[in-house]
């Protein structure tokens, strides 16, 4: 095969392309264009998405797309990419993400980190680590909030 035929290996460019067109495709409400961007076999890592907000891991896309699905039924979320970094395969990201409560309107923002590695194009593992006890705080504040709401009073 000659050299004109060869697909390009993947490059810092070519990543950073994938990554903020999935940033895009989330911040648009969009769980499948963000699954574009991922192997089927992909594995998703969260340092606070289990049960008591321990770790959880995630592996095939259909489960990846459950479990967003799920969280954009909570909240709206905008992401926006602060540093994208590629050193031996493994990408190192940050990113300042802004939450809002769907029913009860609360907004937190927050800054993550993720590991990302790629197989060719594609998304193959990415490992996500929130701020845990920022989130887990949230994520009562939010439940307190719907389980005892404020009652309004009238003025005098």
């Amino acid at each position: 095969m000659r050299n004109s035929q060869r697909s390009s290996p993947i490059n810092i460019e070519i990543i950073r392309a994938i990554l903020e067109s999935a940033q895009e495709s989330w911040n648009s409400g969009s769980v499948e264009g963000v699954l574009a961007k991922y192997l089927e076999d992909v594995i998703y890592t969260t340092n606070t998405g289990g049960p008591n907000g321990e770790s959880l891991t995630i592996r095939g896309k259909e489960d990846v797309r459950r479990r967003y699905l799920g969280a954009m039924a909570l909240i709206e979320s905008r992401s926006r990419i602060e540093y994208v970094r590629w050193d031996n395969g493994l990408v190192r990201t940050r990113l300042v993400a802004t939450m809002r409560h769907r029913e009860t309107g609360i907004e937190l923002t927050v800054r993550l980190r993720q590991l990302i590695r790629f197989r060719g194009f594609l998304i193959a593992e990415i490992q996500d680590f929130h701020d845990a006890a920022k989130l887990a705080a949230f994520w009562r504040f939010v439940g307190a909030t719907l389980e005892h709401p404020q009652q309004k009073t009238e003025s005098v």
